[in-house]
């Protein structure tokens, strides 16, 4: 299904996602976000999401920097490479999908909009 439904979402809160310890990406990538900010502030996490076609492959990734790179949770797998732009983060979370329609990239404690981006 692509209809408008898929278009719904909330984010849990950290807390809730680390006490039940399920839910779906963006709580995964809230829960990484503010273990990182905690742990290592430096690493300035961010959230990305990229909404694409089928919208059920549409994703967010908690993207933070390290040694001058960007690294990614993707639900609960570390991704390294040596990307150096969020666009890069982007193309590797979404080559299964078949069109890319937009991507953001917020601040995971208030959800301010860094970047917006159309495909």
């Amino acid at each position: 299904m692509d209809g408008p439904l898929h278009l719904f979402d909330c984010i849990s809160y950290p807390q809730t996602v680390w006490s039940t310890k399920k839910d779906d990406c963006d709580g995964f990538a809230i829960l990484a976000a503010e273990l990182l900010r905690r742990w290592a502030p430096a690493t300035n996490p961010v959230l990305v999401t990229a909404i694409v076609r089928p919208m059920q492959l549409s994703h967010t990734v908690c993207t933070f920097r390290y040694d001058d790179n960007l690294l990614f949770f993707d639900n609960r797998d570390l991704r390294k490479g040596n990307s150096q732009e969020y666009r890069d983060i982007v193309a590797q979370f979404t080559m299964s999908a078949k069109s890319l329609i937009c991507w953001d990239v917020v601040k995971p404690d208030t959800l301010e909009t860094l970047e917006f981006h159309l495909a």
